[in-house]
């Protein structure tokens, strides 16, 4: 038995080393072999240049891992590469880009974009049988029934249309993504269209309905037919979010009561959000792990803006210009939050292994506050947020140091030389501040900065 025990685990771990060796081509070595970031060093080490230790240490690393690389290839594959190296000389690198790798997302437990394409679809599809319900009156028993039979039509449908029963992740989000914001602009094309009639309201939610299945659709097809990356596909609907959100917010802010303006607004904020998103996505090769980075920095300053306001009526009566606190917030952290991860690359896990410590350090603050017992609430969310970002900062960090991404090497002399800063909790600290200079006249005091910004020459 014992001796059957080692055949049969020889036997997987022989086919798991070739399956690995498989995996490993000579084109690929040959990409190695004629990285730029490598080349151009040996070119100043054969010019006689002076190279710092850290490049010195890089070419020594880099040759071990050409080596090992060579020595895992099949002999089939070594066989090519010794064929074919000249052919592949004389054509273009492909403009010396390094593809990203866009790994499928794997949930524990759920290994399939169909599975979940069909469990959002009845999802929706049940909120669709409620707007049915209102839009005709349906009372008693069918009430209960529609909602019903439209998720399980809903779930129906796509089993029965897509033959190849494949969903790719930018079909999946971006249909996810076109019902939902597609419900949000609809309301507000219902609101443009009404204005303040609320007899009109009907109106508004058939086309809030109509408008999600629409986008939803269109969202699917879009995913499937475009050659868009994964991290271009979050970037839409990160921004195709926050921008309706923040145009509102500032309508808000100026305390504007005609309804038709909210409806414009967020429709003119909802198209410039996928311009923008658009713009972002061609300039910068955000992954799918680096917009989920982002998404986090951006949501925990949303969070603390809404703390500031809570704080702030505790004491006073707060006025719809507060709410551009966290609106600042939201989209000063999806800006600085691009800045910081830029070239970062994430994986999809890594992406959210970075929002799930950001949590844990923001729940460790309160912890840490609740052993002082605060009667106020401003130290729970002011600490909260500092070990929240500490942790946030320490695991991209050590992303960043990890990425064995060798272009990093010709980008180091690229890196932006402006250091953007973002206080929003200054302006609470200001408050207090103001307070303190009233009943002190004849002291100086100084206020603390919201924003700040310097730049190295």
């Amino acid at each position: 038995m014992k001796k059957i025990a080692f055949i049969i685990i020889g036997s997987v771990l022989l086919s798991f080393s070739q399956l690995m060796a498989q995996q490993k081509t000579g084109y690929e070595y040959w990409k190695m072999e004629h990285d730029p970031a490598y080349n151009m060093l040996l070119q100043k080490q054969s010019a006689g240049d002076t190279l710092s230790a850290e490049d010195q240490s890089f070419i020594a690393n880099y040759k071990t891992r050409l080596s090992d690389y060579f020595d895992s290839l099949s002999d089939d594959e070594k066989a090519l590469y010794y064929k074919n190296r000249t052919k592949w000389t004389g054509q273009p690198f492909q403009d010396q880009k390094v593809n990203i790798p866009q790994e499928p997302d794997v949930y524990s437990g759920e290994r399939s974009m169909y599975s979940q394409y069909l469990v959002s679809s009845g999802i929706f599809g049940f909120f669709y049988g409620l707007s049915f319900d209102v839009l005709f009156n349906i009372v008693d028993g069918g009430s209960a029934a529609i909602p019903l039979l439209a998720a399980g039509t809903s779930t129906l449908i796509p089993m029965l249309s897509l033959k190849d029963k494949k969903v790719t992740y930018n079909s999946l989000a971006l249909s996810i993504h076109g019902k939902s914001a597609g419900a949000m602009q609809g309301a507000a094309l219902g609101l443009l269209l009404t204005g303040s009639n609320i007899d009109q309201g009907k109106l508004i939610l058939a086309l809030s309905t109509v408008s999600s299945i629409t986008m939803g659709r269109i969202g699917y097809n879009l995913g499937k037919n475009k050659p868009w990356t994964q991290g271009q596909v979050a970037l839409y609907s990160h921004y195709g979010f926050l921008m309706p959100l923040e145009g509102l917010a500032l309508v808000a802010a100026f305390e504007i009561e005609e309804p038709r303006i909210y409806g414009l607004t967020s429709l003119a904020f909802g198209a410039g959000g996928y311009l923008l998103a658009d713009r972002v996505g061609k300039s910068y090769d955000f992954t799918r792990g680096d917009v989920t980075a982002i998404s986090t920095f951006t949501t925990a300053n949303t969070i603390l803006g809404f703390s500031i306001i809570s704080d702030i009526a505790a004491e006073s009566d707060i006025s719809p210009a507060h709410f551009l606190v966290p609106a600042i917030g939201a989209i000063g952290g999806t800006l600085l939050g691009q800045e910081w991860v830029k070239g970062a690359h994430l994986t999809s896990q890594q992406g959210r292994n970075t929002a799930l410590a950001t949590a844990g350090g923001a729940v460790i603050g309160m912890g840490l506050t609740a052993i002082f017992a605060p009667e106020r609430p401003t130290p729970y969310y002011i600490v909260s947020y500092i070990t929240g970002m500490s942790s946030y900062a320490l695991l991209i960090n050590k992303y960043k140091n990890s990425s064995s991404n060798s272009t990093a090497f010709l980008d180091k002399d690229k890196k932006s030389k402006w250091n953007f800063g973002f206080m929003p909790q200054n302006i609470l600290f200001n408050r207090k501040i103001a307070s303190f200079a009233l009943a002190n006249p004849g002291r100086r005091i100084n206020f603390l900065p919201a924003f700040s910004a310097s730049v190295n020459f």
